[in-house]
């Protein structure tokens, strides 16, 4: 029995050591450095730059690195397979010469010696960014608008002075297209020093530009008090809606009812003219902006406005006229629905991360300073994403000053 024991450890011992962990990659085959890449060539641009070269002649060559450090101290490395002769550098804010170390690696993991080459990049183009800024006071906070030529993935950091004087955060906006614009709502109308910076993806920071606004007051109109005016004859309701206006005051602003159905007023034109509808805000103000909310899974597409009026009025004649009567109504405002990756029309699937954010946050627009009072509400679809005969709005939001 003993020597039975004796047999089944020496076998297990013999089995551990077979399972012991192998490294990874390729076994070094010689100790013999390759040859340095040859006549590097820089190409500065804004944030970084871009280094051609010559590769060595070698038969086990890897890949090619360029070791250098950031002005702001960080250590970096760049990779570049064999299959091309060019390395790109990013990472940059401010113009600065810096030196780059070219260092070839081969399958053993040999280096070579370092190639040394100068770069001196272009300032950031979260620079341009920074320049093109506009910021204004607006209805409850404050509005921004800017260009972002390069179209870099970038941040913008909104920021406050309390009363001690201190900076607190309000919101971000992220974003990578050639221009943009956001708003900042819910503010108090109190004179405050509002604060604007912007960051890329390699933590580079701009300047905070500071401007002292005083936002203008307004207020969420109240959807209780909204009311479904008749829909004019030459338009229909479509089964694949609710037959009712009031889905959308609802609350409910993307996506189906909790007991079922939909929560999305869905009509069809029998005619060949703009599709509109009509309802009672059940107060007169004078509106500063409004937001709408279009169908899941359609965002920017089929029924979904694409262009589209907002008329009204503040007489009740007028709105009781007749649900198909235009006499009388204002025109309050002219308005396109954008979305951030462009105008192309793409399946819901296809759309950027950034169109899905904007159209669950609900498109929002902006009434003239100077729009009359109104009490009643006409919107008005001009053309769809699809160039359809119907229409279909999940939610409406409005603001403004009531009376």
């Amino acid at each position: 029995m003993r020597k039975l024991n004796i047999i089944f450890v020496t076998v297990l011992l013999i089995f551990i050591g077979a399972c012991k962990e192998e490294p990874i990659g390729q076994y070094p085959v010689d100790k013999v450095a390759p040859q340095k890449v040859a006549n590097p060539v820089v190409e500065n641009f804004k944030g970084g730059a871009s280094i051609t070269y010559d590769l060595p002649e070698e038969d086990d060559l890897l890949y090619v690195k360029a070791v250098y450090t950031l002005p702001t101290g960080k250590k970096k490395e760049e990779k570049a397979s064999i299959f091309v002769n060019k390395i790109t550098i990013n990472g940059f804010a401010k113009s600065a010469k810096t030196e780059i170390r070219l260092i070839s690696v081969d399958r053993s993991q040999n280096e070579s010696d370092a190639v040394l080459v100068e770069i001196e990049p272009q300032d950031s183009p979260i620079f341009d960014v920074y320049e093109s800024l506009n910021v204004s006071a607006g209805f409850g906070g404050i509005k921004l608008f800017w260009q972002n030529p390069e179209e870099i993935d970038i941040v913008l950091g909104i920021v406050y002075k309390n009363e001690e004087n201190e900076l607190m955060a309000i919101d971000n906006f992220y974003t990578s297209a050639a221009s943009g614009s956001g708003a900042v709502r819910g503010l108090e109308p109190v004179e405050t020093q509002f604060g604007v910076f912007i960051r890329d993806i390699y933590d580079n920071y701009t300047d905070t530009i500071f401007t002292t606004l005083t936002p203008w007051e307004e207020t969420p109109l109240l959807k209780e008090l909204w009311k479904e005016m008749p829909l004019c004859p030459s338009f229909e309701r479509s089964p694949y809606g609710n037959t009712s206006m009031r889905v959308m005051w609802d609350g409910i602003n993307v996506g189906p009812l909790s007991s079922g159905g939909y929560s999305t007023y869905y009509i069809g034109a029998l005619t060949d003219e703009p599709l509109f509808f009509t309802f009672d805000l059940g107060v007169s103000a004078q509106l500063s902006r409004f937001r709408f909310w279009g169908r899941d899974n359609f965002f920017f597409n089929l029924h979904h406005p694409k262009e589209f009026e907002i008329w009204g009025t503040n007489d009740p004649a007028v709105a009781n006229a007749g649900p198909c009567e235009w006499d009388g109504w204002i025109l309050l405002g002219s308005y396109v629905s954008t979305k951030p990756s462009g105008d192309e029309l793409v399946a819901h699937n296809q759309l950027s991360s950034e169109d899905i954010a904007l159209a669950f946050a609900g498109e929002e627009f902006e009434f003239p300073v100077d729009v009359p009072q109104v009490r009643y509400i006409r919107f008005k679809t001009l053309r769809t994403w699809s160039d359809s005969q119907s229409l279909f709005i999940s939610e409406l939001a409005f603001w403004g000053n009531p009376q």
